[in-house]
């Protein structure tokens, strides 16, 4: 009476159905070892409640070996008498909607066992078939087996404190068997060979979408690390929608699909400022005494006559003769000019970890590369003047950073800076663009500052102008002789300073895998 409330209890059937009824003896008849009765009786008891799965389930296990129990039927006799063909009964069906063909291609999640939560303690002894069937009864599952498989000779079984899995594990190791999950409450047993697994062994194909940014040489290694790691052979990948799809059988496809997403787990973010501070500085200062270093003079015998222009004549001489000396004026200076002038480009941009990040702050300018520059009045058959060709050259601030996070704390960059800009001058019409670049590679703490790279320019000089030998002089000097001093100083310094914005996944805590051998993968419970 066990044996009969444990079916009951597991198919859910009243008790004196009659499809309970036919269950009960398709089971007495599978424990005496007649395989083809105890078929036909789970078929009609199947036939009879269309919902209970079990009674289908068991059906199909035993119809293999059936088969192979089963008698030739007799060739009929000749002459016998053959069933009217309007004696066959006529079955028609509905035929399929648009919606059903919908319904029937949306493809199906593998099944997962539902187990009663908890720990067992387990003391058993029997074959391979008992033990499934108690160490499930005990979890609230149901098993079935397959129609090949010959249960083990009887052995002691003896867990303590086990999970379902645990427990289903060890039967499967000690039995030589595997697990097939085929509903919530019911799965399959069969015999571990590599013809089973590829027989019963569900094959599934999972799609998973690609949400971070990743280069196509980085997917490549991810996905050659994956099939290594789990002997997965199909894998595809979808450019136009970003997509990875696996395929193969479920007990490598599920681990695959975990070890994927561990591997893709989400970069460090980081948030970098960038500044460019450009600062000019111009002094020029003129002053002294300026005294005339030539002076002109006049011979004006007998008739005086002042030449045109001289303002200031200084005559002298005695007798019949004059001499005319012209005296130019003296000048007096003091200038000064002072330039000072800054420019500062500040930017901001967010980067992933070991992925470059660009910025160009500023214009795009046309340059004109190649043109015509003949006459242009040339006429007649065949002239042709041929249009002009330009490029555009990016005018002011343009970086290159590729971030690397090194932990929590530090981030090390790879800094590619150029400044562009006009210098005011050409050649034929081509503007020249002065350039200037910095590249420089520096480790810095998050929220910190530094000057990674700078051009720093000074220039000096002192000019002296005045009369030879008496402008050296220590005392007289300064007054008869102009002094010119000028100072140029002209920095560039590029400032940068990096924020991680989120943990990196050296961070993140690491799961493990059980995958089993390569001949025995683990199933999926």
């Amino acid at each position: 009476m066990r044996a009969i409330a444990l079916v009951l209890l597991l198919t859910g059937i009243a008790l004196g159905s009659p499809a309970a009824k036919l269950a009960k003896q398709a089971q007495k008849a599978e424990q005496a070892g007649q395989i083809s009765k105890a078929y036909l009786l789970y078929a009609e008891a199947a036939a009879m409640e269309p919902d209970n799965q079990w009674y289908w389930l068991k059906s199909l296990a035993l119809r293999s070996r059936a088969a192979l129990q089963s008698k030739p039927l007799p060739k009929p006799a000749q002459g016998g008498a053959e069933t009217p063909a309007e004696d066959v009964p006529e079955i028609h069906f509905d035929s399929p909607t648009e919606r059903d063909w919908a319904e029937a291609r949306k493809p199906l999640p593998p099944a997962h066992l539902d187990a009663l939560p908890g720990r067992k303690d387990f003391d058993l002894r029997g074959d391979s078939k008992v033990l499934f069937e108690r160490v499930a009864q005990a979890f609230g599952l149901d098993c079935v087996f397959d129609g090949e498989y010959q249960p083990a000779k009887p052995f002691r079984f003896h867990m303590q404190r086990a999970s379902y899995p645990e427990a289903l594990r060890a039967l499967e190791a000690s039995t030589g068997s595997f697990v097939v999950p085929l509903s919530s409450k019911l799965f399959l047993v069969a015999k571990d060979t590599p013809q089973k697994r590829n027989d019963v062994e569900p094959n599934v194909a999972l799609s998973m979408e690609l949400t971070q940014p990743t280069t196509p040489q980085e997917l490549t290694g991810l996905i050659t690390a994956v099939q290594q790691a789990t002997g997965l052979q199909k894998v595809s990948w979808d450019t136009q929608r970003n997509v990875v799809v696996m395929r193969g059988s479920v007990s490598k496809v599920l681990v695959a699909q975990q070890v994927f997403n561990e591997l893709l787990k989400p970069r460090a973010q980081v948030e970098i400022d960038l500044r460019l501070l450009e600062i000019t500085h111009s002094d020029t200062v003129h002053y002294g005494v300026t005294l005339p270093t030539a002076l002109q003079f006049f011979a004006m015998a007998y008739n005086p006559s002042i030449p045109q222009g001289v303002t200031n004549l200084l005559v002298f001489g005695g007798g019949q003769s004059l001499i005319g000396v012209a005296i130019a004026d003296a000048q007096l200076a003091a200038n000064m000019t002072n330039t000072n002038s800054r420019l500062l480009l500040s930017t901001q941009v967010r980067a992933v970890d070991g992925q470059p990040a660009s910025i160009h702050v500023g214009d795009k300018y046309p340059v004109m590369t190649s043109g015509y520059f003949g006459p242009t009045n040339f006429q007649g058959p065949g002239a042709y003047t041929p249009p002009p060709s330009f490029t555009f050259e990016d005018l002011g601030l343009e970086v290159k950073a590729t971030p690397k996070v090194h932990g929590m704390d530090e981030v090390a960059m790879d800094l590619e800076a150029s400044f562009k800009v006009l210098s005011g001058s050409g050649v034929n019409g081509i503007p020249i663009i002065a350039s200037r670049e910095l590249k420089s590679t520096v480790t810095l703490a998050s929220g910190e500052w530094a000057v990674v790279a700078g051009l720093m320019q000074a220039q000096q000089a002192r000019v002296l102008s005045g009369i030879a030998g008496l402008s050296s002089l220590p005392l007289l000097g300064p007054l008869v002789r102009t002094t010119d001093r000028s100072r140029d100083t002209n920095d560039v310094l590029l400032l940068v300073r990096p924020r991680l914005l989120t943990a990196p996944a050296s961070q993140t805590v690491t799961r493990t895998y059980w995958l089993g051998s390569e001949a025995r993968p683990l199933s999926p419970l």
